[in-house]
């Protein structure tokens, strides 16, 4: 059974011969039931802020459990984030070489084409030369010939000049 202050303060004894005094006795219960009464109105006190430091403990159970799942969730992120980040530079690799493959044989292609064309150059500078050559040749020819028909032919006679006379 509990006692409350109030039930300390209404209690009655009996009284009997040669018994303790009514006086001392009511102003006992009384001290009693004041310190009854500070002493239960402290252990309320306590059991607030006992329930009142649980909840802050809970709550803060509550804040380390999400922060710890948004931890989690985040770290998932940030995985995920650098994996893509990875496939995506593994793909702009393979695209770059690629295009760079398909540069150097364009480029191959091209260098080809181009050492054709200067051979197919070559041959023409070569025909160029011998047809230039054959005329030069003809010419010397044709210029040697006149030049003999000139010599055999040009023999110039003279007539002597006449003196004036004075």
């Amino acid at each position: 059974m509990t006692l409350t202050p109030l039930e300390i303060q209404k209690m009655r004894f009996s009284q009997r011969m040669r018994g303790f005094d009514p006086t001392e006795v009511e102003s006992f219960l009384t001290q009693v039931a004041e310190e009854l009464t500070a002493r239960l109105g402290h252990v309320e006190r306590l059991e607030r802020e006992n329930r009142y430091y649980r909840q802050r403990l809970e709550e803060s159970s509550q804040r380390e459990h999400q922060l710890q799942q948004t931890l989690l969730r985040a770290q998932k992120v940030s995985d995920e984030i650098l994996a893509n980040a990875k496939r995506e530079a593994e793909l702009t690799v393979k695209e770059a070489e690629m295009a760079a493959d398909k540069i150097v044989q364009q480029a191959i292609e091209q260098s080809t084409r181009i050492e054709g064309k200067i051979g197919e150059l070559r041959a023409q500078r070569r025909e160029m030369q011998l047809n230039f050559k054959n005329a030069l040749d003809l010419f010397q020819r044709i210029l040697e010939a006149e030049m003999e028909d000139e010599r055999s032919t040009a023999h110039v006679l003279t007539l002597p000049r006449k003196r004036r006379e004075a």
